[in-house]
């Protein structure tokens, strides 16, 4: 079966990777770096079935030569942390026979890279027995000038930080707490740079996947058809499986147990399950269709009989009234009551806060502490050694910010700053921070049910409509003519099948109070729609009711360095 897979990776300098050395992995031949004067023979030989190499428009002749084409791009970027090139791994349909691989393959080269200026050579591999078809493309990272036949320059510009709301980030004053303004007064907004290379942007990536899938799917059978989309993106909640990888494989080859292999089985096993769950839950929505249309079937005979006189409600009006005072009174005590319970659960949490604090926290301050100790030692040395003990406080904060980001992952600003004072003015904001976003579920839980009382209040000074008393009273009238009169519509004529059909139901006393508006379901559809947001509704309930923390009962986070 065919499946999707593309990845795209760096060729970067900075990790000490070279575009010379990843062409000889990937075409299996002898190629010498004429920029440092080594040679690499990296390839096995036996797992590559072709490489070949395309060119944009005006390239120079020689670049045919992929040892002289990666050598060029090698020699033109000089700087440290240069990409010279970018790998993009693409999985090949066993569906394929060799011819239609290499022709996928450059089609896919053709309109993706070369129609924008790039070069590229790609290696098709397998693992030798003809298993795991896959290509390796390299790309070399700078776009080739059809006019010169040169390189051409890479261009970058000054953008502006945007939040998640879209608007600009403001430059804070670490000192002052407040946004930047230069000498005219103007303020400051954060800025950053942007590559304008095509390969580096978000829309080109995508475009490459989905132009993969596009290229497969136009040789493939329908059902043997890929999607580049992720499983998100697609609307299912089936778990993804990891990429398991050629060491994995020959691990079980060899009789052993590989962990990636061993994690994909357990996912396969749970999808399998969530898929058998859901058949079987189509299965029951299926039977309540059923039983609904037998239903529709019973009401429509029933209604088809002539209806009772109308009962007198005036009897009942006063009970009536009383009757949706006395339940607005109760709605307005029921949400008083878990109002108070939600303000004694915040006080309850800010106790629990003073004497224990969170995990989060407690990590998040060792995490701190340490890139303080770092800072405070520079600062407190002489002068001979603060320079050295100064890049090792620098060093320090970058890697504890990176901790600090994976403890927290949710922290907006976790960049420990590598000066004594500022790290402990970060030290209190992160304290802050993490104690707004622990009461932040319960104070607005206090909000929401603040506003509901005031809603309660309001209606229960409110006297009931007359519309409303009669709606009512007339269902305790209906209801004690029935239990008089049980029997009283057992003599109808047959149903014609041209009467229009009521659904309505009897009041549900346990969802609402008889003073809030209802409208009557008229379709089957409609019915097993509120079956479902009712259960939905009830889960969420549930598990809301899980999630809330009991300060009485959660044992307190464990701290190193004391006692008992």
């Amino acid at each position: 079966m065919a499946i999707y897979h593309l990845s795209v990776s760096n060729v970067s300098r900075a990790s000490g990777s070279k575009a010379t050395a990843t062409l000889s992995y990937i075409s299996g031949r002898r190629v010498h770096d004429e920029r440092r004067g080594e040679t690499y023979d990296y390839g096995r030989k036996e797992r590559v079935l072709r490489v070949g190499t395309l060119l944009p428009e005006g390239a120079p002749a020689e670049y045919a030569d992929p040892a002289v084409l990666f050598n060029a791009v090698e020699l033109h970027e000089t700087g440290r942390t240069a990409r010279p090139a970018k790998k993009i791994v693409v999985a090949l349909p066993r569906e394929f026979t060799p011819r239609q691989r290499v022709q996928a393959l450059e089609e896919y080269i053709r309109e993706n890279l070369n129609a924008d200026g790039y070069a590229a050579t790609y290696a098709i591999h397998d693992d030798g027995r003809g298993n795991n078809p896959h290509a390796h493309i390299l790309v070399a990272n700078r776009q080739i000038d059809p006019a010169t036949g040169g390189w051409a320059r890479l261009k970058q510009r000054m953008e502006y930080v945007l939040d998640e709301r879209g608007e600009r980030v403001p430059l804070i004053d670490p000192e002052t707490g407040r946004q930047k303004t230069d000498k005219r007064g103007r303020r400051q907004w954060k800025r950053t740079s942007v590559s304008l290379n095509p390969l580096d942007r978000k829309a080109k990536l995508k475009a490459l996947r989905e132009s993969w899938a596009n290229t497969c799917n136009a040789r493939l059978d329908e059902t043997a058809r890929i999607d580049h989309r992720s499983l998100e993106d697609q609307g299912s909640d089936l778990e993804p499986t990891i990429h398991e990888g050629y060491a994995a494989r020959a691990i079980e080859r060899a009789g052993g147990v590989s962990e990636r292999c061993q994690t994909n089985r357990e996912i396969r096993r749970s999808n399998s399950l969530l898929t058998a769950v859901r058949a079987e839950l189509g299965r029951i929505f299926d039977r309540l269709g059923e039983l609904f249309a037998a239903k529709i079937g019973r009401l429509r005979r029933r209604q088809a009989r002539p209806e009772p006189a109308a009962p007198n409600w005036r009897y009942f009006e006063g009970d009536a009234r009383r009757q949706l005072e006395a339940d607005k009174a109760d709605h307005t005590a029921a949400i008083r009551g878990k109002l108070m319970d939600a303000r004694a659960d915040v006080g309850n949490r800010e106790e629990w806060w003073r004497s224990h604090g969170t995990e989060e926290h407690e990590a998040a301050k060792q995490i701190i502490d340490v890139a303080r100790a770092a800072s405070r030692e520079a600062r407190d040395a002489n002068i001979f050694k603060r320079g050295r003990l100064l890049r090792n406080a620098e060093q320090v904060a970058g890697e504890q910010s990176e901790r600090l980001r994976g403890a927290v992952p949710w922290l907006e600003d976790a960049d420990i700053p590598a000066d004594w004072d500022q790290a402990n003015r970060f030290r209190m904001r992160t304290t802050k921070a993490i104690y707004d976003h622990d009461m932040q579920p319960r104070t607005r839980l206090v909000a929401e049910l603040e506003r509901r009382l005031e809603q309660a209040e309001r209606a229960e000074s409110e006297r009931p409509s007359p519309e409303q008393v009669k709606a009512l009273a007339l269902r305790m009238a209906e209801q004690r003519a029935q239990a008089e009169n049980p029997t009283q519509d057992t003599k109808r004529p047959a149903p014609s099948g041209d009467e229009p059909l009521d659904l309505s139901e009897p009041e549900d006393w346990g969802e609402a109070s008889p003073f809030e508006s209802r409208q009557a379901p008229r379709t089957k559809a409609d019915l097993l729609n509120e079956i479902r947001q009712r259960t939905d509704r009830l889960t969420g309930q549930r598990e809301a009711e899980q999630r809330q923390i009991d300060p009485w009962s959660a044992q307190p986070p464990q701290r190193r360095g004391h006692g008992r």
